[in-house]
């Protein structure tokens, strides 16, 4: 293998471990969409949103990343938004 092909690799096997996370992460939403439907909550908690954010800029390492990271957790947390509606509305 050469080095392309092993960096690639090492980017796969990062990939399967994050599909791991998420997919343990989407259950968790999928969880408080069920608190925030019995509880009549809204799905959107911006002050809880933007502290995540704060963690994220806190918490890395390599600030060159900060951009990135950042841009990463609201690509997620829009996800997790997005399917904490359709789950909401289901249940109507």
């Amino acid at each position: 293998m050469n080095e392309l092909e092993n960096l690639r690799a090492r980017i796969d096997a990062i990939d399967k471990e994050l599909i791991t996370l998420f997919e343990k992460r989407m259950e968790t939403v999928h969880n408080i969409a069920e608190y925030k439907t019995a509880n009549n909550l809204p799905v959107l908690n911006q002050g809880r949103e933007d502290a995540i954010i704060s963690k994220v800029s806190d918490s890395i390492k390599n600030k060159e990343y900060l951009d990135s990271a950042t841009d990463f957790i609201k690509d997620i947390m829009a996800i997790s938004r997005k399917y904490q509606e359709k789950f909401i509305s289901e249940q109507k």
